[in-house]
This record gives C-alpha cells, sequence and structure tokens, in this order.
C-alpha cells in the first residue's frame, strides 16, 4: 500500500496499514495570492505582522470601517489570468507521486472581515448589515467554487481545505441560528463543488467545535481538521463512527503543550492521540499547535514525530 492509498483509505473513513501523517504523508499546494506575509498586506486588503509564534493581523491597521467598503477594498486576483501551468509544473518537481495532494482555497467566508474591521466591527456587521456581509459571503464562495475549478483542472488535488476560524478554545463565535441563516448555505455549496470534482472536504475550524461537529457532517464534510479533542469531540466519534476523520488529536492543551513540558509528558501525549482517536482508523495524525524555532519548541515537534513513528502501526 503507498502513502497515498493508505491516506486517502483513512481519509475516507477506513483502518489502513498505519495512521497517516498530515505533515509527513500528504503534498500540500498553496496558492501563492493567499500567502500572508508579515509587513505585507493580503488579497483582502488586511496588513500582517508576526515573530516566530506566527502571523497575525495588525490590529492598528483596519482595510475598512464599514462592510460596505468590501467591494473596494478586496484585490482578489483574476483567475483566468494567473500562470496556472507554471504553478503546476512547479508543484509536480516537488511533489513525491507516492503521497496524497491536498490544496488550500480562499474560503475566509467568517474570519476575513474580522481581520478587514476588527472583531468589534466585524461581529456588529452581522446584525447591522448582514445583506452587505452576505453579498461578500456570496462573492468569497464563488471566487472558492472558481478556485477549485482550476485547481481540479491543473493540479488535482485529492483533498481540499475549506473551513474557517468559526470557533475559539472555548467554543463557536457565532449563535447556530447566525450558522443556520449566514454561513452554512455557503460552505455547503462549496462542499458540494469539492465532491464535484471528486475531491474529500477537509473543514479547518481549530477550536472547540462543539454543535459544529454536527453540522460539518450533515453538510457533507470528509474531514474535520484541528478539532478540540474534547470530550463533545469523543462523544461525536461515538456517534459518527469511521464517517468522522480527524486530522489532528494531539491536545493543543494537554500535558505535553505547555511551555517546559517534559520529555515524558510529551511523549505521553502522543500515546494518549494515538489511543484515543486512532485505534480504529479516521485519524490522521498533526499535532497542529507547536510553533516558532525556540529550543523549547524544537525539542517538542522532535519527541512528538520521534514517538509517533514509534506507534503509528497498527
Amino acid at each position: 500500500m503507498t502513502k497515498k492509498e493508505n491516506y486517502l483509505l483513512t481519509a475516507r473513513g477506513g483502518k489502513g496499514e498505519y495512521i497517516p501523517s498530515f505533515m509527513g504523508d500528504l503534498n500540500g499546494f498553496n496558492l501563492p495570492f493567499m500567502a500572508s506575509p508579515a509587513g505585507e498586506v493580503d488579497m483582502y486588503g488586511v496588513l500582517w505582522t508576526g515573530n516566530e509564534a506566527g502571523h497575525m493581523p495588525d490590529d492598528r491597521f483596519h482595510a475598512m470601517t464599514d462592510i460596505a467598503q468590501w467591494r473596494d477594498t478586496i484585490h482578489f486576483p483574476v483567475l483566468a489570468e494567473l500562470d496556472w501551468e507554471g504553478m503546476k509544473e512547479a508543484f509536480l518537481q516537488r511533489a513525491d507521486p507516492d503521497k496524497a495532494t491536498s490544496a488550500r482555497i480562499p474560503t475566509s467566508l467568517f474570519l476575513a472581515p474580522m481581520n478587514m474591521m476588527g472583531w468589534v466591527e466585524g461581529l456588529c456587521a452581522i446584525y447591522e448589515n448582514p445583506e452587505e456581509l452576505e453579498a461578500f459571503i456570496s462573492y468569497m464562495t464563488d471566487y472558492a467554487i472558481e478556485t477549485i475549478s482550476y485547481l481540479d483542472k491543473y493540479i488535482k488535488p485529492d483533498v481540499y481545505s475549506t473551513g474557517d476560524d468559526i470557533a475559539n478554545a472555548t467554543g463557536p463565535f457565532i449563535s447556530p441560528e447566525i450558522w443556520e441563516g449566514l454561513y452554512r448555505p455557503y460552505f455547503k455549496r462549496i462542499v458540494d463543488a469539492i465532491h464535484a470534482v471528486g475531491g474529500l472536504a477537509e473543514f479547518h475550524n481549530c477550536g472547540r467545535c462543539s454543535w459544529l461537529i454536527d453540522e460539518c457532517i450533515d453538510i457533507g464534510c470528509d474531514i474535520l481538521q484541528l478539532p478540540e479533542p474534547d470530550e463533545e469531540l469523543l462523544r461525536a466519534k461515538e456517534k459518527y463512527g469511521s464517517r468522522l476523520v480527524i486530522t489532528g488529536g494531539w491536545d493543543r492543551h494537554g500535558e505535553g503543550s505547555p511551555p517546559g513540558a517534559s520529555e515524558e509528558a510529551v511523549r505521553r501525549s502522543v500515546h494518549t492521540a494515538v489511543d484515543t482517536w486512532g485505534k480504529d482508523g479516521g485519524l490522521i495524525f498533526w499535532d497542529g499547535g507547536i510553533v516558532g524555532r525556540s529550543e523549547d519548541s524544537m525539542n517538542k515537534m522532535r519527541w512528538v514525530n520521534d514517538e509517533f513513528e514509534k506507534i503509528r502501526y497498527y
């Protein structure tokens, strides 16, 4: 069984020869225009800042002050004018043909307005001008679906990464009613478009997903990326079985995650992830939260990867 076959069998809810690694067993394709380097403005007009721990929107600068300004603020590239053949050739030169391929698509339907206006104005727009916000969401959805068609033509990903940061470590940012009326129909359109080209839909939402787990399953998501590995996720796994496939598993708030965590604690945390989420298949392992180049971070990465390699085979 090749790495690709093992990965896709797991991604479809099966149990391969071993637990695949998100970082080690997958070719990742990223569109250059989706980058958000520190000190530069992205396709949404957002200025980014950062350090070794990651990049964040610079909260001293807002791309717009009113949701109605979105048409004059964004600068999405015209997809038909991009050098898709050049991107394809560059990707094929570095891609491992033995691995599956995942491509990330621009689907920040919730987070983009927050980044553009700040959280206060972004959340207020949901209530103060839902019509204009929905127009922006609809535009982003159409753009994402057009992107999928180009990716299918030139890159042929096995997995398309969609979703958004709709939750933090304590729960979703929005109510089920807001999700149902404003976001669900558009995310479902994106998932349907992925399935229409034969891809698997992976929904990123790195927080405590709560009721969003059921919603993601209901709109057809094949994989949930980095849901908080908590009791709610455990109950959902018991409910859905192999239908709920998880990328992640490692507890970013568990005993192995704090600064200065011992080697023993870090290695135990890998066993906890594999034993809890991977014993019956349906787990694509990823720590999903160790960042930076500090000695502490580098040690954690080394210990996590080393321990995972020891125990990943069934």
